[in-house]
């Protein structure tokens, strides 16, 4: 369900697409020298990005629908929850796919706006639990990675 940004108490600052997510998060990738696929199907996951013998697993989602860009409507909060539940299974469902490893990593994408800052915090231990690293996507395209995992993440795209 959507909403006029403009009619919230506390609107969104800035407004994504899942597809823009997608671009900026590849964007942050290929600058470091990795190489990206995009989903070919809405079974895959969003994004993969690769480097060397690492793999970067990304789920992805925005706060508005892509048939709604150029417009002030977006994802009204309880879309947002069931979008953050369907990231999780996605990232889970990868999870059985794959044996742990220090060299796959497994991340939520979304635009960093408070509300979905906040659904996420209140699952952030359990995520690094998990293994699953946030992607933070800033209003000007640039990306910043929390969680346990995300130091790993970091050096190794020194």
């Amino acid at each position: 369900m959507s909403i006029p940004r403009s009619t919230m108490k506390n609107w969104d600052p800035f407004i994504m697409t899942q597809i823009q997510v997608n671009q900026a998060i590849a964007a942050f990738f290929e600058k470091k020298g990795c190489t990206v696929k995009f989903a070919r199907n809405g079974t895959d996951v969003d994004l993969i990005a690769e480097l060397k013998s690492c793999r970067f697993l990304i789920e992805s989602r925005g706060n508005q629908a892509v048939n709604h860009m150029g417009t002030d409507r977006i994802f009204d909060s309880s879309q947002i929850g069931i979008h953050l539940a369907e990231q999780l299974e996605q990232i889970i469902r990868f999870q059985q796919q794959f044996n742990y490893s220090n060299t796959l990593f497994y991340i939520l994408g979304n635009p960093d706006v408070p509300r979905i800052r906040e659904r996420v915090g209140k699952i952030s231990k359990g995520l690094d639990k998990l293994g699953i690293v946030q992607a933070w996507v800033q209003p000007g395209g640039k990306v910043m990675f929390e969680g346990e995992k995300s130091i790993l993440l970091n050096n190794l795209l020194r």
